[in-house]
């Protein structure tokens, strides 16, 4: 029925591969892949590039599923990792100017800065609801919870202005959020939850391979499959400065 639907990314009998409790196997050098599942590579992308066509698809996905954005349009991004920084830039994409980050690490902090973000802030050394409602007094129209952390959910209620959207990309480690429900009712707000991203592989693709979306400085290590654990440790770790680390044939 989902399918059917044209909800591909709720389909009920999907797996993921090299996914929790899904479907096991591709950290490999080679896999056998369903040939509708797999995407011709332009001769303009690398393999690396190619691959960050996946969590810039979800992001595509987020950003497609919200409003139609433009140079009027104030927007926020709470989390710069890699599914939010990929966030920010399918929104310029799209049209969106006047995009706020937040972030805790000062790497993330830094690359979008030099990605394009209007302003960034960290919130645990300031108060970031109260900064960007200086900038923006009216509120936002969009905020992406791109981090899973329920301090963010509340933030972005608070930024939002009445009739706002917050997108819930981020996954939360707990099973159950809340929010403030007195928010959400007063300015009534919608809510969209991501899962993952529906049709927008090929047009990430497309976005990378034309140039409009640059995600090289994403990239920030590169570890050998042969020492595939040393990249899910760094990821894990937040350390030395990682956005996303590729695992690269030896």
């Amino acid at each position: 029925d989902q399918c059917l639907a044209g909800r591909f990314n709720t389909c009920r009998n999907i797996q993921f591969m090299s996914s929790a409790e899904e479907m096991q196997g591709c950290m490999c050098e080679q896999v056998v892949v369903p040939e509708q599942n797999c995407f011709l590579i332009p001769d303009e992308l690398s393999f690396e590039q190619a691959a960050v066509a996946e969590p810039l698809s979800i992001s595509l996905y987020s950003v497609k599923r919200s409003i139609p954005l433009s140079a009027s349009t104030p927007i926020a991004i709470l989390g710069a990792g890699p599914i939010g920084l990929c966030t920010m830039l399918a929104a310029r994409a799209m049209g969106a100017e006047r995009v706020y980050i937040t972030e805790k690490i000062p790497a993330r902090i830094a690359l979008a800065q030099e990605l394009g973000a209007t302003w960034t802030g960290n919130p645990d050394a300031s108060n970031v609801v109260s900064e960007v409602g200086q900038a923006e007094p009216l509120g936002l129209s969009v905020v992406f919870e791109c981090s899973g952390s329920p301090e963010a959910l509340d933030q972005a209620v608070e930024m939002l202005g009445p009739g706002g959207l917050l997108v819930i990309t981020g996954i939360p480690d707990a099973h159950r959020i809340s929010l403030n429900i007195d928010n959400l009712r007063r300015k009534e707000l919608s809510v969209f939850n991501v899962r993952r991203q529906n049709e927008t592989v090929k047009e990430s693709i497309e976005l990378l391979a034309s140039g409009r979306i640059n995600i090289d400085a994403l990239i920030t290590h590169r570890v050998p499959l042969s020492d595939a654990k040393h990249a899910f440790d760094l990821v894990a770790d937040y350390a030395d400065g990682v956005v996303k680390a590729m695992v690269v044939n030896d």
